[in-house]
Order: structure tokens, then sequence, then C-alpha cells
């Protein structure tokens, strides 16, 4: 029988899990030989004195931070929610590393897109408690839930030796976290501006590898330019880094046409075609057959050098060698496009003689004064690629969309405005998992749910945000707003009722609810007994403590939200109360998880609740009518292949 494991995932022991698969002849009773890595590895140690690396003080301390386990729960805030029972998207208030921590277990390998606007690091912004290594204790005194000294939180002025460096160390163990969080086909956009873009790529790169990186997108937010530090030229934009899990299974970066001349008219603006229609159905015309690029030349590519001829009433195709001098009769021939770069006579084509002749119906034939030109067809004429150029989008909407919802009130500075998260979530699809995890004030929510009610999917949002009070003098603190996580739930919960009332025709139509609700849950300590022994008078109240993991006080809803995540289960997972001979369980996920926290359960239930063929069952060790069937049940649910666990 196994005891309920319930600490956060422990990121340090899954490393070396996969370590010891891929190299078990490294391990030995004491651990890992490192030597024997070596060589196992060969060539691809490096063992010069010299090595390229990045690294800053505080750098192993930020890896342990990530790599250290939470002892903190999620905690139901129900009153602070819409639509509890039917929602699938969440609002989670409390510090992002130890919140990053918790979803670990649940949530690795389920987000699709992660989109940060973290802090810029221009010197006023909060950027990390000081003694931020402390993790859940630091966060609590920070908020007050504890007593303690107060963890003042820096202003990381210029002049502090270590300006990058703290900013550095707040954001890599995050970022180390949030990668595992990603589906192999998942990518991250991340905010940033000119104070730390450099070193944001660095550990972009370290974190998700180089080969990984996708985009460096180019936000133009104000076309005024802004001086802001009196020295060289008027800034006009901003940077959104995108990285991949795994480029080659990246999906995304395909847009809708008409929905990307709607947001960005001055970057898609070339994107007027006239659609036309075959046997093969609807197509336009954008590209000619030839290859644009001079270095694609008879010399490169002589297997793409050649003539083709075509005609025009019977629409057959004939190809010749570029230098052939055959023609025939009603036949046009095309010469491949003169190469200008005074080296070479051609361009190459873009397709080969053989797709030339098989995939004739997808080229079109156009006749010009001089002579007939080729281009290809594009069906899927409603989508386009991404283009790394982001304009017509500015700073100043976002602020004016949040004054607009909170009735003329700034509440908020510099918020992002929803139609720049639209560009980027409306490359998700259907019921994909989108997550930030410094969501300040919910922009991103807020773009979920338009997109969503715009193009009928279903595509659910995770946000985090720390509850950091607002200035005492702020119009946010004078409306009664006490912390921006206040903020972000207020504007998730009007930008739901707006989004309503102004796509109402297109709701009706869809085939499944629109869901503009959400499921607030709130960082607080573990609901179970944690040995932490400071002195010697602390070891007898610990061990009368420790005969129940539970601990004395503890809310039900709490405790079992609590077994839910850290068995694994997403916190929007169905959860169905059930009797069974008296006995009141909870079955979790259709079943899939049963637990119960009730007491004098007999082989009885035990045999019941065995029949259901649950995959996990977890219930208190103090729970069954005697030891005798805490035994036997240990060995039915091995029996029966139900990992069974106790508290």
């Amino acid at each position: 029988m196994n005891k309920f494991d319930n600490t956060s995932h422990n990121i340090t022991d899954e490393q070396r899990a996969h370590l010891k698969e891929s190299f078990p002849e490294a391990f030995t009773e004491q651990g890992i030989d490192f030597d024997r890595l070596k060589t196992l590895l060969g060539e691809v140690i490096e063992t010069g004195p010299e090595r390229y690396s990045f690294t800053w003080p505080g750098k192993t301390e930020a890896i342990r931070a990530a790599q250290a386990t939470s002892m903190g729960t999620l905690a139901p805030d129900k009153a602070s929610s819409v639509d509890w029972d039917t929602t699938e998207n969440l609002y989670l208030e409390g510090d992002n590393l130890e919140i990053l921590k918790l979803l670990q277990k649940s949530y690795t390998g389920k987000v699709k897109m992660i989109y940060i606007d973290p802090p810029y690091n221009t010197g006023k912004d909060f950027v990390y408690p000081d003694k931020y290594g402390e993790g859940l204790k630091t966060y609590l005194e920070y908020t007050g839930q504890i007593d303690g000294e107060g963890k003042k939180l820096t202003t990381n002025t210029e002049t502090d030796g270590r300006y990058h460096s703290k900013w550095l160390n707040m954001m890599y163990p995050r970022l180390m976290l949030a990668r595992n969080l990603l589906k192999d086909d998942g990518v991250i956009f991340v905010s940033i501006d000119d104070h730390e873009v450099h070193n944001l790529r660095k550990i972009m790169d370290e974190v998700f590898s180089a080969e990984n990186y996708l985009n460096d997108f180019c936000w133009v937010n104000n076309l005024k330019g802004r001086q802001i530090s009196g020295f060289g030229a008027a800034k006009t934009h901003e940077y959104i880094l995108c990285y991949a899990k795994s480029a080659p299974a990246s999906s995304l970066f395909e847009g809708n046409i008409a929905q990307l001349k709607s947001l960005m008219p001055s970057t898609y603006k070339g994107f007027d075609y006239e659609v036309e229609s075959d046997e093969g159905g609807e197509f336009v015309i954008k590209n000619e057959l030839h290859n644009t690029n001079s270095a694609f030349n008879e010399e490169t590519r002589p297997s793409l050098v050649f003539n083709i001829h075509y005609h025009p009433e019977t629409r057959e195709l004939r190809i010749t060698d570029v230098d052939s001098k055959e023609t025939f009769p009603g036949y046009i021939k095309i010469e491949p496009k003169k190469n200008n770069n005074g080296v070479h006579k051609y361009h190459a084509w873009r397709w080969s003689r053989g797709k030339v002749i098989k995939d004739q119906a997808g080229l079109k034939f156009v006749a010009k004064d001089d002579g007939c030109r080729i281009y290809t067809k594009v069906r899927d004429h409603e989508t386009t690629s991404i283009k790394d150029l982001l304009t017509d989008i500015s700073t100043t909407s976002g602020t004016k969309e949040l004054l607009k919802l909170f009735d003329g009130k700034k509440l908020f500075d510099f918020p992002k405005p929803v139609d720049l998260l639209k560009v980027l979530v409306s490359q998700t699809r259907f019921d994909d998992v989108i997550l930030d995890f410094f969501s300040g004030s919910a922009t991103t929510a807020h773009a979920v749910m338009a997109i969503n009610a715009e193009d009928g999917e279903n595509r659910r949002f995770i946000l985090s945000q720390l509850q950091e009070p607002t200035p005492e003098d702020s119009e946010a603190r004078k409306a009664g707003y006490t912390n921006i996580a206040e903020i972000g739930n207020e504007r998730i919960r009007r930008a739901g009722t707006k989004i309503r009332t102004e796509y109402a025709e297109k709701i009706v139509k869809r085939e499944a609810p629109l869901d503009t609700g959400f499921k607030t849950y709130r960082l607080t300590p573990s609901t179970f007994n944690v040995w932490d022994v400071k002195s010697e008078d602390d070891i007898q109240q610990k061990l009368v403590e420790s005969t129940s993991l539970i601990k004395g006080g503890a809310k039900e809803e709490d405790v079992l939200t609590e077994l839910i995540l850290k068995s694994g289960y997403g916190l929007t997972e169905k959860v169905e109360q059930i009797t069974m001979g008296g006995k009141k369980l909870f079955s979790v996920a259709g079943g899939q998880l049963i637990i119960s926290l009730e007491s004098g359960l007999t082989l009885d239930h035990v045999r019941q609740i065995a029949e259901k063929k649950p995959a996990q069952f977890v219930a208190r060790e103090h729970g069954f009518a005697s030891d005798d069937v805490l035994t036997n049940t240990a060995q039915i649910m091995k029996d029966k292949g139900i990992d069974f666990r106790v508290l």
C-alpha cells in the first residue's frame, strides 16, 4: 500500500528517470556515474577549458527554485467564479511559480499555447520577492495570510549591481516549469521590450533550445514614437518572442485572411484576390509557377528548368528541354523566366516536370501581351501564413478597452490590447488550452472568449495572477480593488457579459454553448500536515498531527480539490458525489478516480468500489473498520490493477 504524495510534481525525479531510460548503464546503487555517462556520450562532451555559456549571479538558485516541490494547494472560491458547474476556464490567484509547480501533475503536455507579458524590468515594476526561493512562505507573508516580517517587493533600478540578474532569476524557473506544460506541438509567446529582449532570447534558447526558436514578432504599437531614454531614435515597437516545444511539430501560424485584414489592414493590404472556380472548386491565383529566387536556376536546379508547351483549346501539355528547338502545332511554348542576375539564364520552375503533368489541374494558363503566364491555383484561399509584423494595434487601444469596461475608471496601466491577443489566439483551434501566468488585467481571457464567439470554437484559458496590492492612492484602490487579481477577475466577468451581448446572433447558432465562465482558485497552504520541525518543542505536536495526513479543521471541499489536483486530474474535471452502503464517496473524471474521506469502510464497501474499476482509489488510512480490512483492501486493489493510496 502506498502513501498519498501530497507534494507537487518532482521535476528532478522526472529528469533522472528520463536520463536512466536513455543511459541505464550510467546508474549505480550510489547514484549517477558521471564518468561513465561522459564515456557513453562520447564526442558530445565539451572538455576544453573555455566554452560558450550564459550565466549570472543566482542562476543555480533559480534552477533549484524550479526543482523544489510545492507544499501548497489551490482552494476553490465559488463566490468569485462564474458558471462553476459548467465552465472549463480557470482563474488562479497567487504566486505563479508555486502555481506552475502545482499544475505539473495535471497539465503537463496539455497546453497548446502560452502567452505571457512579464514585468519589463524598467526600474519601476514588481520583479520578485527578495527571498523568492522560500516559495509558498514568502508568498503567504507578502499577501498577509500568515504573520511574519513581510517580504518587500523590490523595484529593480538600473543602479542596482544585479539589475539584470534579478530579472533573470525571476524568469528562469518559471520558463522551465512552463515548458513542461506545453503539448509537443505547442508554442509560447513572450512580450518584451528593449530592456531585456537580449537576455530573454538567451534564456529561451537554453530552456526551449535554440533549435525551437520560431519568430521574433515586431509589434508596432506606437507610430508616434516614444523617446524614453533621451538618446537614439524614437521607439515605435516592442517584441514578442516565440518558441516551440518542438519546432518540427508546431502546427500554428496560419490565420484567417478576412480576420487578419480586419485586425491589421496595413500588413495584409495585398490580400484582395478574386475568387474563381473550376471543376475542383473555388480557388484564387497568387503566384506564378516560376521561382522568384534567382538562386534557383539552371545550374543549381537543372531538373527544374525546362520548356512547357500548352494547347489552349485541348489544354494538353508537353515538356521539352530548355535548349530544345522542337515545336508542336497549336501549342504555345512557355520558357522559364529569364534571369537578370547577369550570371544565369533562367529562373527555375517551382514544380518538377512530373508534377506539372500530373497536377495540371492546379495550374492556370493566362494569355498576356508578352506571351502566356502560368499561375498556381490556391484552393485554401481563406487562410494565409501569419506574418511576423504586427501593425494597426496600438498600446492606447488596450487602455481604452479597459476604460470602457470599467465605466471610465483607469484601474490598470498599459493593458495589452484584445486585438493583439486575438491575432495569436486565433491560430489555436477546437478545445485548445491557452495559458497566461502573468495575466495582469486578463486581456488573454477576454481575447479567448471573443475569438470563440467569432469562429465557434471552444478554446479554454488558464490564467494566473499574483495578488499584488494596488497602490493606496490609486484609482483602483478607490474603486474598491485591493489587488490586481481582483481587477482581472472582474474584467473577465464584465468581458463575458459584453461578448454575450455583442455576439448574440452568432452565439444562438453555435453547436456548443459559449463558455464565458471561469472557476477561481486561490493559492493556500496544503490541507495536509507537513513535517516541518524547527525546534524540539515542535516534535511532540508534529507527532500527534502525523497520525492523520489531513489537517484538523480543513474544509472537505479544499481537501477534495487538493487530492484531485495532486492525483493528476484537472481542476475542471467533473466531480460526482455518490453513496455506497451509506458511505459518501466522490467520483472524479467519470469514475477514473474515487475518493473516500469516510470512516468505517468495510470489505463490502471495498469490493463495491473495486467493481467500478477506477484507475485510482484514495482513502484515509484510519478510515477502515480495522487493520485487517485495510490490508485486504490493498490486496484487492492490487489484484484489480487499481492504484490504491492512503492519507
